[in-house]
């Protein structure tokens, strides 16, 4: 048995894949305490099974959690208190980042202030030099001094960045030993342990953001480890990473900046199953849960990599999936702004108190009311029927704050409600992937999240893109791809030299030796290496380029083709190429997979058994800008083979789909949803 945990801003998902196939369980999630949600999921499966939760923990193989943890404390401001340790003259590095304003055309914006206080920000006397020879030897006593005052003003974690650190780390290491000597037992991050490349400010922000969320998803891991473990789990636990990876719940701590997006990675790895097993090589996925909506780009069956991603003014150059978040979801709230113009989002209901309908306080209108009030959720169905949801309290909440105030009826603010969060999700989408010089109509679209199949088919019409799919787990699919998942080591080293200038084995040898580095981290994780898989990456530009871009070399040698390679992506985003000017080596980069128990879909039976349910439909009017009779169908109870048409409600114990006049539907072997016309 195989468990994927993903805890979202309104629910928690579990997904259990064993032999007979895979199981999943939703339960609100517990924002005071995301841990007791994780039991909760625990205790429900148990539960179903006929177990308890101590039966149930020892049969689990491998257990794969994504939190929210890091990114909450990013967004809510709510870290640990931080102090900076750094080269003197560089302690106000944090706020003029690299000379330039992060919107440059709002000038009477006001800065957001940096994590780290300007009086917790210690300068020493010290200097690496740029080719990575000692300069400047630190000062003992002005360390020690430094450590005691950071110590006295009760810091809770430690960022060491230093010049030049990313050459020669000696001076960083020889700060952690001097806080450890002194006897102080605090978070340390060290500017060259998080990202060991050249980019002062990128490697400053880093640090800082992963001290600042260390400490309090270190606590949490170590709690929930603690708990779980006293329930009598028997295996190590993993924490997934922004990277589509996974990392031992230890190292997940210390490298805290790499969870910051680990449920949105977890969806992209599920989709990018999918995309493998259904033979779609680009696919564009959109995930809307209770809060967000997270969009990613899939190209051959492999989710697109940044190497930077921001949050808000935080600067956090780790390798993640590139994930591009709006703030739409189904808790997203809807209002009238300032300029009497109807929005929703970025702000959400969350949890708690939830959308109106749920009746936990909540009383402004979200998405989830909309579509409620629309006809498109069946009010008795909502989490299999777990869940009783309020028509009256969803259009009480719509009459007051935007239909009475528009002088509409409930059903036209409603269904305003829901095409203006269509249009901003297709929008976000056609950003994504037109930004890469990609067009939208040239790939298949696939939704999941609680309320993405109720958006689908009209962000595709929107888009007209011509296929959609949707997994028989949409609702869950995040905690599914945490199960989809190795654990994954990055290592990286920058060269700063024009790629034609290095020979062949003088590449191996970096590659090399940053692979046997990766390896030796895996076999210390208790990972076995046998069935280890490697990718190499070149991060180059040309002379006098701010920005690199990355070449996947992993299966090239020679020095030559790897530059092609480069003038060939540079090409293919830019419409052409320098071709008298050499590629420069930024960043020479190492990806290391060592292979996890992982799920597997199984085909569905080309005939359901004798005496399966009927898929005859029921018929349900909605609201669709007019009054609509739409048919329902359970989606448990389709079969291969089956042709059915919109306008339709397709239901499922975790999620709705709502099918638009126009498409047609059928089930492929996997148990996917495939919408055809969106042209």
């Amino acid at each position: 048995m195989i468990v994927g945990i993903d805890v979202g801003g309104t629910f928690t998902d579990l997904v259990v894949s064993e032999k007979n196939g895979a199981d999943f369980v939703k339960v609100p999630s517990t924002p005071d305490d995301p841990g007791r949600g994780v039991i909760d999921a625990l205790t429900a499966l148990a539960t179903r099974r006929q177990k308890t939760l101590g039966e149930l923990l020892p049969e689990i193989e491998v257990f794969i959690h994504g939190t929210t943890v890091a990114t909450n404390t990013l967004i809510q401001r709510n870290g640990a208190k931080l102090g900076l340790i750094t080269t003197r003259g560089f302690r106000d590095l944090l706020e003029l980042k690299e000379g330039s304003r992060g919107d440059r055309y709002r000038l009477r914006r006001a800065e957001t202030p940096p994590l780290i206080d300007r009086p917790q920000r210690l300068e020493i006397g010290e200097r690496i030099m740029a080719d990575g020879s000692v300069g400047t030897t630190p000062e003992m006593s002005e360390l020690r001094d430094a450590i005691a005052k950071l110590r006295q003003d009760g810091v809770k974690g430690v960022v060491v960045c230093l010049l030049h650190a990313y050459k020669n780390p000696a001076h960083e290491r020889l700060v952690f030993d001097a806080i450890e000597a002194s006897g102080w037992d605090t978070y340390v991050s060290l500017g060259s342990d998080i990202l060991s490349r050249q980019g002062e400010y990128d490697r400053l922000s880093t640090a800082t953001v992963n001290a600042y969320v260390g400490p309090v998803l270190q606590d949490y891991l170590q709690r929930l480890s603690g708990d779980l473990s006293s329930q009598g789990i028997g295996v190590p636990i993993f924490v997934m990473q922004s990277t589509g990876g996974v990392l031992p719940i230890a190292e997940a701590g210390r490298r805290a900046v790499g969870a910051v997006t680990s449920g949105p990675a977890g969806g992209a790895m599920g989709a990018a199953l999918f995309a493998r097993e259904l033979k779609l090589p680009n696919l564009v996925t959109y995930d809307t849960g209770g809060t967000s909506t997270d969009i990613c780009v899939i190209e051959n069956g492999v989710p697109i990599e940044t190497q930077r991603s921001d949050m808000g003014d935080l600067r956090i150059a780790v390798p993640a999936i590139d994930i591009n978040p709006i703030g739409v979801g189904g808790g997203s709230v809807a209002r009238i702004d300032s300029g009497g113009i109807l929005a929703i989002g970025p702000e959400s209901a969350g949890a708690v108190p939830g959308a109106a309908c749920f009746l936990r306080g909540g009383t402004r209108p979200t998405l989830t009311d909309a579509n409620l009030a629309l006809g498109l959720i069946d009010p008795d169905n909502f989490l299999g029927g777990k869940m009783k949801l309020s028509v009256e309290a969803a259009r009480q909440a719509i009459k007051e704050h935007i239909a009475g105030p528009l002088g509409m009826s409930i059903e036209e603010a409603a269904w305003a409600i829901h095409v203006l969060a269509s249009s901003q999700i297709a929008e976000g989408i056609r950003l994504a992937t037109v930004k890469r010089g990609k067009d939208p109509r040239d790939f298949a679209l696939m939704s999941f999240g609680g309320a993405g199949g109720l958006h689908a088919s009209e962000v595709a019409r929107e888009l007209q893109i011509p296929k959609i799919v949707i997994p028989e787990l949409a609702s869950v699919l995040s905690a599914m791809g945490f199960l989809a998942a190795d654990v994954r080591q990055d290592r990286q080293r920058s060269i700063d030299r024009p790629l034609r200038d290095l020979s062949a084995v003088e590449l191996e040898n970096h590659f090399s030796e940053l692979q046997d580095e990766a390896r030796r981290q895996l076999e210390a994780s208790g990972v076995g290496t046998e069935n280890m898989r490697v990718t190499r990456h070149l991060e180059c530009r040309y002379a006098r380029q701010v920005h690199s871009l990355a070449v996947d070399v992993s299966d090239e040698r020679d020095p030559a083709k790897m530059e092609a390679a480069f003038v060939a992506n540079y090409k293919s985003l830019y419409g052409h190429a320098h071709d008298a000017e050499p590629a420069i080596i930024d960043t020479l980069r190492v990806s290391v997979f060592g292979a996890l128990p992982q799920i597997r879909l199984a085909d569905l039976p080309e005939e359901r058994p004798q005496g399966w349910p009927d898929a005859a439909p029921v018929e349900r009017q909605i609201y669709l800008g007019k009054p609509v009779t739409a048919k329902t169908y359970r989606l448990e109870n389709l079969r291969r083979g089956m042709t059915l048409s919109g306008p339709a409600i397709i239901e499922s114990s975790s999620t709705t789909i709502f099918v638009q006049e126009g498409f047609s539907v059928g089930l492929d072997q996997k148990g996917s949803l495939h919408l055809e016309g969106g042209r």
